[in-house]
């Protein structure tokens, strides 16, 4: 379930914006002058703020897009238990699971997404009824296959307009009817402009 540890120390106030990635984590969070604390992250549909004071400290454990917590179970399992424990992952793999099916389906959204294809397109791809995805990726991640691919689409052109591709044809590519719908994606879930995309910083998939 584990797609790769973390850890940062803040050094001075800081603001920054979280993208929505599809991922969450289970984090530790230690503020001065607070009791130390864990937390599972919540799986985003738009970009936020968040403002850290001097001196916190981080560690976070991202887990795989598309798994499903326990929250409560994990949570307990953690209590008291300091960040270097050697056992969390084995303990993440205990209250979150991931769906054979979903994780098939969430890569081949991702592929759709990077040649402007459909929901339909990937359920095809991995050999499943369309309505039988559908299913999968809202019981499993309360999230619909189209969201999935939404998310998965902005991000395809976000990385291509990083990588110096023209607006014009990034749109093409991913599928977007013209810049202004590839523009309002952007707003709604990267909080900006395709103009922009050079000062985003994506994170995972």
């Amino acid at each position: 379930m584990l797609l790769e540890a973390w850890e940062s120390i803040i050094t001075a106030p800081l603001e920054a914006t979280i993208l929505p990635d599809g991922c969450q984590d289970l984090l530790f969070t230690a503020l001065p002058g607070q009791a130390p604390r864990w937390e599972i992250t919540t799986l985003d549909d738009s970009p936020y703020r968040i403002h850290m004071a001097s001196g916190t400290y981080f560690k976070g454990f991202r887990l795989r897009a598309g798994v499903r917590i326990n929250d409560n179970e994990l949570r307990a399992a953690m209590h008291g238990l300091s960040p270097d424990h050697t056992d969390i992952e084995d303990r993440l793999n205990t209250f979150a699971t991931l769906d054979p099916l979903v994780e098939d389906a969430l890569s081949a959204l991702a592929d759709q997404a990077a040649a402007g294809g459909s929901v339909a397109k990937a359920a095809a791809a991995i050999g499943v009824h369309q309505r039988r995805l559908q299913r999968a990726m809202a019981g499993q991640t309360g999230r619909s296959a189209a969201q999935w691919l939404a998310l998965a689409r902005v991000r395809k052109a976000a990385r291509a307009i990083v990588s110096g591709n023209e607006l014009a044809t990034v749109a093409y590519d991913t599928g977007y009817a013209d810049q202004p719908h590839m523009h309002r994606a952007f707003r709604r879930w990267l909080g900006t402009t395709p103009k922009n995309a050079p000062f985003l910083s994506l994170g995972y998939n």
